[in-house]
């Protein structure tokens, strides 16, 4: 295993690590919840990368390095804030849910993906902030600026 596919798992463990047990992405509102949790890993991953260069670049004090780091932490969260991933996602989930309460008598089977697709909502909708905290953390904030919560 090389640095880069290290790295991966690490975050693969780190945000939304239940993903492996979700319904498959047969239907639009599953591969709508998988996008939003592999969107949060890469923007972490490119947030990691950029952060790892700053840090690589001799040119660069200690200080200069810091104010860098916590730029691009700043433009990586705002970014993180503006994708539209997330939402799309949950009105996807919403609209599954609200048919399935509409159609009263759905099987057994129904139920559970329904339930299970809810729940791997509630997990992305929770590790997507960590992810955020995540990049902050790494550029040496202590919060993440500007995080709505």
């Amino acid at each position: 295993m090389n640095d880069k596919e290290f790295s991966e798992l690490q975050l693969r463990m780190m945000i939304v690590p239940r993903q492996v047990r979700w319904p498959a992405p047969e239907y639009l509102h599953c591969q709508r919840l998988h996008a939003a949790a592999n969107e949060a890993r890469e923007r972490v991953s490119k947030a990691y990368m950029q952060m790892d260069e700053i840090d690589r670049n001799p040119d660069l004090s200690r200080d200069g390095k810091c104010r860098q780091r916590s730029k691009a932490a700043a433009q990586a969260i705002a970014n993180f804030e503006a994708s539209k991933t997330l939402a799309s996602a949950h009105e996807a989930v919403e609209r599954v849910v609200a048919k399935h309460k509409r159609d009263q008598q759905v099987s057994p089977e129904v139920a559970k993906d329904r339930d299970a697709t809810v729940k791997a909502m509630q997990e992305v909708e929770q590790d997507w902030p960590k992810a955020m905290d995540k990049i902050a953390k790494r550029a040496g904030l202590s919060k993440s600026p500007g995080i709505r919560r």
